[in-house]
């Protein structure tokens, strides 16, 4: 018997198979590329504190969150049957050219475990567009409106 060269049609026709399976699971994820939607204005401010928020319900304690509008600082703190403690500091990156407007040296956000909250109001000013980020007293949620 000599060594075959080359390929079957039948191992041909398997490949050729795979590969279609392929092109049409990865078609419809190309097709969206490049639409997904851009972010906003205040939506650094909004996940942190929908960070905070969801923590407080999880742990079932209060969370207060201190942020300084200059620098972007900010300090987080927790109060429950456990006690008292820090929970995290640091910076907030804000996006290209945003800045945090408020007329506060510091702003003060308190989310409970009932999901309330207690909070301060402050306007983010991005290129060309703004948006006053704000917080339901009722269910803690934070969301933008734009300006």
């Amino acid at each position: 018997m000599r060594a075959r060269r080359g390929f079957t049609l039948l191992e041909m026709g398997i490949v050729l198979a795979i590969m279609a399976v392929s092109a049409m699971l990865v078609a419809p994820a190309l097709s969206r590329m490049g639409q997904g939607k851009p972010p906003g204005v205040g939506d650094d401010v909004i996940k942190l504190l929908t960070d905070a928020r969801t923590i407080a319900i999880q742990r079932n304690e209060t969370v207060t969150l201190r942020l300084d509008p200059t620098s972007g600082r900010y300090r987080a703190d927790t109060v429950g049957v456990a006690g008292s403690g820090e929970l995290g500091e640091g910076t907030m990156t804000l996006g290209a050219q945003e800045t945090l407007v408020t007329e506060l040296p510091r702003l003060v956000y308190v989310f409970h475990p009932t999901g309330s909250a207690f909070a301060d109001s402050v306007l983010v000013r991005g290129t060309g567009a703004a948006a006053l980020v704000t917080v339901d007293p009722w269910n803690g949620v934070a969301y933008a409106t734009a300006r």
